[in-house]
């Protein structure tokens, strides 16, 4: 019972990891993925991208980790991985590779993330 438990509960956040992608997922072969508007950086990227599954201040999704003070936990360099390549980080995480984010988005947001103490 425990165990069927469980296997839902993962089923559901996968269930609600995929909304947070909002079709950031892989495009199929042959095609790239669409950038995202380059004039959204920052805080407005995070909000616009990140917020749906991760809570910063009273603000946010439950599906990820709270990210209220992650930038007290962890540096720049590491953000920027898991924003690039979550899964590498974090095996069997639900959250999706931005992949189309610009070097200048993923930098921002790092910095951002990184304010966050």
């Amino acid at each position: 019972m425990n165990r069927n438990l469980h296997l839902i509960q993962f089923l559901l956040l996968a269930l609600l990891a995929s909304s947070c992608s909002k079709g950031e997922q892989q495009p199929p072969e042959g095609r790239k993925s669409i950038p995202f508007p380059e004039e959204l950086t920052g805080e407005p990227l995070f909000n616009e991208r990140c917020l749906t599954c991760h809570k910063v201040g009273e603000k946010g999704g439950t599906v990820g980790p709270d990210l209220s003070l992650v930038g007290a936990k962890r540096d720049a360099r590491f953000l920027k991985q898991v924003i690039r390549e979550p899964s590498k980080v974090f095996p069997g995480t639900v959250m999706p590779a931005f992949d189309s984010f610009s070097e200048k988005q993923v930098d921002s947001l790092a910095d951002y993330l990184s304010t966050l103490k």
